[in-house]
């Protein structure tokens, strides 16, 4: 798959099966999950909202009890909650906050999706589950004219974009807060990762998260005029 490619219908997009083979690191761990959790969604995690969406947001895995848990990318745990709130106050998607989180979000005009469609160990995928989730990925990211922006949650998710589009990770270091034209169509924003940790420790805030979507709803209502 090339960087130019462009599909415009949800049947072409690539997805892996409920039972992907493809790792066996992450299907053992699966099967344990299974086991450990049975209500769980314990499978892939597919892309969430529409296809045609201007703005895809990426990160890297998913949450265990996130993604891994509520069979939606980012949903469901700390992270989840402050991504939903970023993404409703700058009109990519409704969110309520109700006591169970499942089933509150509507995306308008996002999609959310991850590097790696299942969860790894410790949320840390080796260099080889990468390679074999990345087609799955590239046509996540590829699939859509209508995509203009993609946010990159998380260093890794950066990197991967870069690759995706044969940018060198040397010319675009990850830095909270930067803006890469990927090509003529694709921008690519930053930040780090909305993880709880990052918010103790403030290596992020919930304003600054908020703030790199609120840049790129500006960024596409410039693009509209």
């Amino acid at each position: 798959m090339t960087t130019t490619k462009v599909c415009q219908t949800l049947e072409i997009l690539q997805k892996p099966g409920r039972e992907c083979l493809l790792c066996p690191r992450l299907v053992a761990y699966r099967r344990e999950l299974r086991r450990l959790h049975p209500d769980w969604h314990n499978a892939p995690v597919l892309d969430f909202g529409p296809v045609d969406a201007s703005l895809i947001v990426v990160g890297l895995a998913p949450g265990h009890k996130g993604g891994n848990r509520t069979g939606i990318p980012f949903f469901g745990d700390f992270s989840g909650e402050m991504l939903s709130t970023a993404l409703t106050a700058s009109g990519f998607a409704e969110y309520k906050e109700p006591a169970a989180l499942e089933g509150e979000i509507t995306p308008l005009d996002v999609r959310i999706t991850n590097v790696v469609k299942c969860m790894p160990p410790k949320n840390a995928p080796k260099s080889v589950e990468v390679r074999a989730c990345r087609p799955f990925f590239l046509d996540s990211v590829l699939i859509s004219s209508a995509t203009r922006a993609v946010v990159a949650v998380g260093r890794t998710a950066h990197e991967e974009i870069l690759k995706a589009f044969e940018l060198k990770l040397r010319d675009y270091p990850f830095v909270h807060g930067s803006e890469i034209q990927l090509n003529d169509r694709l921008k690519m924003f930053s930040s780090f990762h909305c993880s709880q940790y990052n918010v103790n420790t403030r290596r992020i805030t919930p304003d600054q998260f908020t703030a790199v979507f609120l840049r790129v709803r500006d960024y596409l209502n410039t693009m509209s005029c």
